[in-house]
């Protein structure tokens, strides 16, 4: 993974990066210890196919890892600035198929 830092801000313990490989966006907050982006997410030890199967994700969602956590790319979530920061930052497939598409 090649985590490339795009953006400081003026509080200290927030950074936004990009995951050049997969264009996944995220904010790390160090203060707190968590990351914001604008996709439904698990632990890369969790399961994509027990996420499907219980209808959580769609049966042909697409998925994509990066640094440690596994992305529903086809479901966009923004419940505070920071995700909104993390998705106006997204270069992953389904964020330029949108783009693309307006």
């Amino acid at each position: 993974m090649a985590k490339r830092l795009l953006k400081t801000f003026k509080n200290p313990h927030h950074k936004l990066y990009i995951d050049d490989k997969t264009g996944i966006a995220w904010v790390e907050d160090t203060s707190a210890g968590i990351s914001h982006s604008a996709h439904p997410n698990i632990s890369v030890t969790g399961s994509v196919r027990g996420m499907k199967a219980k209808g959580y994700w769609g049966k042909h969602d697409r998925v994509v890892r990066s640094h440690g956590w596994i992305y529903n790319i086809d479901h966009v979530v923004c419940s505070d600035p920071l995700d909104e920061v993390a998705a106006r930052a997204c270069q992953c497939a389904a964020h330029q198929e949108c783009r693309r598409s307006r």
